[in-house]
């Protein structure tokens, strides 16, 4: 035993917990660095709107679109939001319904009754958040990035609400079932604004100063938000610093933990389009169709110099001779020794104009190519079902198409839209706003989500 106490050594002392975090997140940071570039690119060609990865604009300037010289990548991934959108969680009409895990149980009329009206106050709640404004933006980044984060927050007035979050503002840890259990959430705050949230009280040193010297409205400071499980706590205690899911905030500049709270339900969640084992960023379609979108805008851009040709050619005037190498922009002038043309013209237009309908050619093509990557042939399926169709028809249609999306439709619904439905029923259940459950219910209260989305279905 002696022996044993020698080779372990003195244990080292523990890190500060607002260090041993700002150190994870560095760490996280790191390893999501590769990523980053490339979402950038992602970002310049299929997602102008959303917020730059790695490039920083005043506001007002964020949008550049000087990488794109045609429409397609811009709504081929609407297209794509719009059809994970209306196809899988539609806001016209139910897309989820509950069950009870033991059939016959669920056969039960007061069971039954019980689960529809639970799920209409779910979908009412739904339907008065900001839920469907967030999904959107949320299918598009799970498109264009392969990974999308939404945040499930509880609110006074509509008691849900929901928030997209950027990429470059979160870094994520997976466990080892490949699922995300860990996220580091950075956000800026100036000196003023964390002093309303937190309290002065709770601020650093030289946030206080900023704030006594009247500098605290326009700074930035970053604060880092943990959300994970919490492993050690007091499970009979209900206190926000007991929940199952714990949530730190630390003041990163001043290094220390300004507020310590919690969840009863993970608040956040992740999805990724298509997932590589041990890694916790997903991979997207658009990842698939960027070569085809470089093309696609590099013929248009050409293409455009030879319609531009032709609308309004470069011309030659007399000069004894050509002097100068030959300028072939549009309206360029070039000079020349009249003796030298044959014909005895004194100003014309020359030069070789290209063939624009070449160019239109290789625009539809790669076009076709970036749709067809982006699932649009998928949701036009859907779209030319009409009521003239018999069933085995639709279905072979629909099963024609699915054979790609099943795996991404899936960890929509695990690692999405599921975790939501449970954590809102959870958020009702103790505002008090679900109905007395039945008596077979509180013997065993256990019930499954069925999703009856037109995707869901067809998996």
């Amino acid at each position: 035993m002696p022996y044993a106490q020698s080779q372990a050594g003195p244990k080292s002392p523990a890190k500060p917990r607002a260090t041993e975090l700002i150190q994870q997140h560095e760490e996280q940071l790191s390893l999501r660095r590769n990523f980053e570039s490339y979402w950038q690119t992602l970002h310049d060609y299929f997602y102008v709107e959303s917020s730059d990865v790695n490039k920083t604009y005043s506001a007002g300037n964020e949008l550049d679109p000087s990488f794109l010289w045609d429409s397609t990548t811009l709504e081929a991934s609407d297209v794509f939001a719009s059809g994970f959108m209306n196809y899988l969680t539609p806001p016209t009409s139910h897309w989820s319904r509950l069950r009870h895990r033991n059939s016959e149980t669920s056969a039960r009329k007061a069971v039954g009754d019980f689960f529809e009206d639970v799920m209409s106050e779910v979908n009412y709640a739904l339907n008065r958040s900001n839920f469907y404004d967030q999904m959107f933006p949320a299918y598009k980044s799970s498109g264009v990035y392969g990974t999308a984060i939404l945040f499930e927050e509880e609110d006074i007035e509509d008691d849900i609400r929901f928030y997209n979050m950027p990429l470059k503002q979160v870094a994520v840890v997976e466990d080892a079932r490949g699922r995300v259990c860990k996220y580091f959430i950075e956000f800026e705050y100036t000196a003023e604004q964390a002093a309303g949230r937190w309290g002065e009280e709770n601020l650093s040193t030289a946030l206080k100063e900023e704030i006594k010297q009247d500098r605290g409205r326009t700074k930035k400071h970053k604060f880092l938000l943990f959300i994970g499980e919490r492993y050690a706590r007091e499970i009979q205690k209900t206190d926000k610093k007991n929940l199952p899911i714990e949530a730190v905030w630390v003041d990163v500049e001043g290094k220390t933990v300004i507020e310590e709270s919690g969840y009863n339900e993970f608040p956040a969640f992740c999805h990724r389009f298509d997932k590589r084992p041990f890694l916790a960023w997903g991979f997207s379609p658009a990842m698939k169709a960027l070569p085809f979108s470089r093309l696609l805008n590099a013929i248009a851009k050409t293409n455009l110099r030879a319609m531009m040709k032709h609308t309004d050619p470069p011309i030659a005037v007399t000069h004894n001779a050509f002097i100068a190498p030959f300028n072939m922009n549009p309206r360029a002038i070039n000079t020349y020794r009249k003796d030298a043309m044959t014909d005895g013209r004194d100003i014309f237009a020359f030069g070789n104009f290209g063939d624009p309908q070449v160019g239109l050619a290789g625009i539809e093509y790669y076009s076709n190519k970036v749709k067809i990557l982006m699932y649009h042939d998928v949701f036009l399926a859907f779209s030319n079902i009409t009521k003239d169709m018999n069933n085995p028809e639709i279905m072979e249609r629909i099963n024609e198409k699915m054979t790609m999306l099943g795996p991404a439709v899936g960890r929509y619904l695990d690692e999405v839209i599921s975790p939501i439905v449970h954590r809102t029923i959870s958020v009702l259940f103790r505002r008090g706003k679900l109905p007395e459950p039945p008596d077979e219910l509180m013997v065993d209260p256990g019930y499954e989500i069925d999703f009856i989305g037109v995707l869901a279905q067809a998996q």
